[in-house]
């Protein structure tokens, strides 16, 4: 197959600024690597957030290609690459989505068995497009799978818009949930914030039964979606504006006890202290939507004398890739997927639209199609 000599790519060229589109060269990947021309991208809070200047205190290098949530149809394979990380053939024509690169040589990756951890972990949309290949984001015409990075053939079932919002939003969800530990029929839980980790989260706590699940979060049409996901109870911070009515919603609603598990999947301000509140004794409190949030206020002596345990929870590897991939195809009748990717598609001459949209909270999931055009056709 002919390689075209460019593809179009969304930069951020300065924080807060409108975004613009250039032209990058595209090359063969390097051996390990593949080449993708991206079907679908979906936009992340985090895509909205680096192009706000959230992520500068973490040292990247403008101009930036925004953009972590793709489905890409393989274009060309590097050298040696025959199958993705679980053992799948791989071909090209194939649609795969991948995770951010790991050095596979630090402490992390070979001690601690974490390679979200990794020393040397490299993440595309914090990635120059002044470095080569220049395509490291997803909201572009054609992107790179590095050599490093894991990579997963998406089955046949799940439709590209489910597979791309779950290459971030869902794994992270699927990975910090198992690291909390059983949940079940004795556990009254609590998600806070109804954005895509809030109702992804809603769906797979559900499906393990809990006495009460109670979701925290506005505004009323994403409450709607979290009851049709498996929610017995919903709670608008739109009408309980005072942390402190938000804790008597959630005494009220259980028995007065407090929350056996409360998962941060909001990030909003104050979130955590609010948890804090919300726990009942021998509480657990899984803490993953506070990313962009440098200090907030908690009341340490709360987690002392319930005896709470805190979990922290930093994106996900590949095999929870795998195992989101497979709970969407498992429970596709069940949960309505559409709901989180909504009716709407953008191009990339549009792109900019979108991430208006998401700012303002009329999306769940922005989702572009870089090779639509303005007419709406791809």
């Amino acid at each position: 197959m002919n390689l075209p000599e460019y593809g179009r790519g969304l930069v951020i060229e300065e924080y807060g600024k409108p975004m613009k589109l250039r032209d990058f060269p595209v090359t063969a990947p390097s051996a390990g690597g593949i080449l993708v021309k991206i079907e679908t991208a979906t936009l992340c809070g985090s895509d909205v957030h680096l192009w706000e200047g959230a992520y500068e205190r973490h040292g990247p290098r403008l101009p930036l290609m925004p953009g972590h949530e793709a489905v890409g149809t393989v274009v060309a394979l590097g050298e040696a690459v025959e199958a993705d990380s679980v053992g799948h053939a791989l071909s090209i024509g194939d649609r795969v989505v991948w995770e951010h690169e790991s050095c596979g040589q630090c402490y992390a990756c070979n001690v601690l068995r974490r390679r979200t951890l990794c020393t040397n972990r490299r993440l595309g949309m914090l990635t120059s497009t002044d470095d080569s290949p220049h395509l490291n984001g997803t909201i572009a015409e054609y992107s790179y799978v590095w050599p490093g990075s894991g990579r997963l053939r998406v089955p046949d079932a799940v439709e590209s818009t489910w597979a791309s919002a779950a290459s971030c939003a869902f794994r992270t969800v699927l990975h910090a949930i198992e690291r909390l530990g059983q949940v079940d029929y004795r556990h009254d839980v609590v998600v806070q914030g109804s954005g895509a980790l809030g109702l992804f989260a809603t769906a797979m706590l559900s499906t393990l039964n809990p006495r009460k699940l109670i979701v925290i979060g506005a505004p009323a049409g994403r409450l709607e979606v979290a009851s049709a996901f498996g929610a017995d109870e919903t709670i608008s911070i739109e009408d309980c504006p005072d942390p402190a009515e938000g804790v008597s919603a959630v005494l009220a609603a259980t028995d007065g006890r407090g929350a056996d598990v409360v998962c941060d999947f909001s990030g909003g301000p104050g979130v955590v202290g609010e948890g804090i509140e919300f726990a009942a004794p021998d509480g657990r409190l899984l803490i993953v939507g506070s990313t962009t949030q440098t200090s907030q206020a908690i009341d340490p002596t709360l987690i002392v004398v319930r005896n709470l345990t805190l979990f922290g929870s930093t994106s996900a590897e590949i095999g929870s890739y795998y195992r989101a991939m497979r709970f969407l195809e498992r429970h596709r009748d069940r949960f309505d997927w559409d709901l989180l990717v909504g009716n709407a598609r953008y191009s990339l001459d549009d792109a900019a639209i979108a991430f208006d949209r998401m700012k303002a909270f009329d999306e769940v999931k922005a989702v572009i199609e870089p090779h639509r055009n303005l007419s709406g056709t791809v």
